[in-house]
């Protein structure tokens, strides 16, 4: 076992070598045992610091890693067509705020999607609905939806006779826009529900599965989707990951017939019970986002939002434009001081 060396020894030659030069002038071989015996001790002392070094080094690596490689960003998107990648836009917002949370976020490993607007945007999905149920209830959230702008000229301009001359003029924007006559295929097809479902519960279940900790930003109608798919995980009995931040932006469970068209067991709004908190969101002008405190079981609400990137008219925000107004890079508010604030936490 080698030896360690005096400093002003290093350039002479190895301990052991300088040892036999020295044996002509110890006078007693008890001192050549003590002085070796003390030098691996020393030895011994510095390997086992070492040791201590080493262990230490690796327990500070693997607390890093658990919060970053553990840490899962899962998307969920309204109705319209969506393609794979539409998160690409609302991660770039969010991501000078979070640093490496995520790593570097890249789709597919940190960062998921669910997809699922080609279910019910298929040649075949509208033939398996009712028509005369699908036009009363989507004149039953176009109702509400009125009344929701209703109010809001009321607030901008004092109400009375000016309210209704304003309605005739900003009439709600077409529906397809909103994509209620896709949604319309969720709340009345149980099979469509189903299958629009697993396309979340896919995504998420593996990951809660594998002991992870996820955030899920969820927006519009994709909001009814995320709520009921970690209400049916619920049942799992082995996921032992945590939802750190359930994000509902612009939500469509705001709205009466939206709730009521939940399934049964889901209609207590309880917080699902693998989510620590439940974040909701809505802006101005945003009338299928509202209030959900009322009804469902939210952590924290951030109501009546500035819409970053709108032009406030005279009657107030265009409901089209307040609606994606919470993923464009010039709302800080939303995405630093409400997403990355919460994810950090």
């Amino acid at each position: 076992m080698p030896f360690p060396q005096q400093e002003n020894q290093a350039r002479n030659g190895s301990i052991l070598e300088q040892q036999k030069q020295a044996l002509p002038e110890v006078s007693s071989p008890l001192t050549i045992a003590k002085s070796v015996s003390e030098n691996q001790r020393l030895l011994i002392e510095a390997y086992l610091k070492l040791l201590d070094m080493v262990a230490a080094s690796q327990e500070s690596t693997r607390v890093v890693a658990s919060i970053t490689k553990n840490r899962y960003l899962v998307y969920v998107h309204g109705i319209s067509q969506h393609q794979y990648g539409y998160s690409n836009s609302w991660w770039q917002a969010l991501q000078p705020y979070i640093g490496k949370v995520f790593e570097d976020g890249n789709l597919g490993d940190t960062r998921q999607e669910v997809l699922w607007s080609d279910l019910v945007n298929s040649s075949t999905a509208l033939d398996i609905v009712d028509t005369r149920q699908k036009e009363q209830l989507k004149r039953e959230i176009l109702a509400i939806l009125e009344d929701r702008q209703r109010q809001e000229i009321a607030v901008k301009t004092g109400g009375g006779r000016q309210v209704f001359l304003a309605m005739q003029t900003r009439v709600i924007e077409p529906s397809a826009i909103l994509g209620i006559d896709d949604f319309l295929i969720y709340m009345l097809s149980s099979e469509m529900r189903q299958q629009i479902i697993n396309r979340f519960t896919d995504t998420v279940k593996p990951l809660l599965g594998n002991n992870n900790q996820i955030d899920i930003i969820s927006h519009s109608w994709g909001t009814v989707v995320a709520y009921e798919g970690l209400r049916e995980l619920e049942a799992e009995k082995f996921l032992q990951g945590q939802v750190s931040n359930f994000f509902t932006v612009g939500s469509a469970l705001s709205i009466g017939p939206v709730r009521t068209s939940l399934r049964p067991e889901n209609q207590d709004g309880r917080r699902p019970s693998m989510v620590n908190k439940w974040i909701n969101l809505d802006a101005q002008g945003d009338l299928v986002g509202g209030m959900l405190g009322d009804m469902f079981e939210i952590t924290q609400e951030n109501l009546g939002l500035q819409p970053a990137g709108c032009l406030l008219e005279l009657f107030g925000y265009r409901l089209s434009c307040a609606h994606g107004s919470y993923f464009v890079k010039e709302n800080t508010t939303v995405n630093r001081d409400i997403f990355a604030h919460c994810i950090l936490e």
